[in-house]
């Protein structure tokens, strides 16, 4: 059996002000490398058969301050969605547009690309399960990666999204979530795991969302 442990990357700047990232290679901020590090006492004691991360910036930092004795590799295929002209840019910043725009592609993301980008989630998703396919069957990896990649993982094994629920999981910053694969099924172990922050339960939504 094969388990891997989803961690989205620390906080960035523009995580805080609510601005679309995308493929823009963002650092941590100070809060993000404190959580990199508070992640870094949870999973100290914790066996690794592998360790990945996407090759953006804001997972690697979070990868390296999380587990600073191992090697992390790196792979473009566990990159969050590229958002086209909306990064860097807040839901108010854009305009009516491309507000309905968004409004649209939020009806049927796993179509549609995102507005200005390249990729639809269904895209997404079959590049991060090209990535893998050629992982080992069995053991216990670890993947630094992004909110859009985490919840394509887990829409794999649940199902897409309606339109009437169509975004509905909430991803903290650092947030684990652990999925288990075997050849008779997936099996979801634990989500949005923040046991590693104090009070986390105080923490403000990850995602401000608008709705369409």
């Amino acid at each position: 059996m094969l388990e891997i442990w989803w961690v989205r990357h620390g906080t960035t700047d523009w995580n805080t002000e609510k601005r679309w990232q995308g493929h823009t290679d963002m650092p941590l901020n100070d809060n993000g490398r404190r959580l990199a590090m508070l992640l870094a006492e949870r999973l100290k004691d914790i066996p690794f058969d592998e360790c990945w991360s996407s090759d953006l910036r804001r997972s690697a930092e979070t990868a390296q301050l999380a587990l600073p004795e191992r090697q992390i590799r790196l792979d473009a295929r566990l990159r969050e969605i590229p958002m086209g002209h909306l990064e860097g840019k807040t839901w108010n910043e854009i305009s009516p547009d491309l507000q309905q725009q968004v409004a649209d592609w939020w009806k049927d993301p796993y179509t549609l690309p995102f507005p200005g980008g390249a990729e639809s989630l269904a895209d997404v998703t079959a590049r991060v399960k090209a990535w893998q396919s050629e992982r080992p069957k069995e053991g216990r990896i670890i993947v630094f990666t992004h909110g859009g990649v985490i919840r394509c993982c887990l829409w794999d094994m649940l199902g897409m999204p309606t339109a009437e629920h169509n975004w509905t999981t909430e991803l903290g910053n650092t947030g684990i979530v652990r999925i288990r694969y075997s050849d008779e099924c997936m099996v979801l172990v634990g989500f949005n795991d923040l046991s590693h922050i104090p009070n986390s339960w105080d923490l403000p939504p990850a995602q401000n969302l608008p709705k369409g």
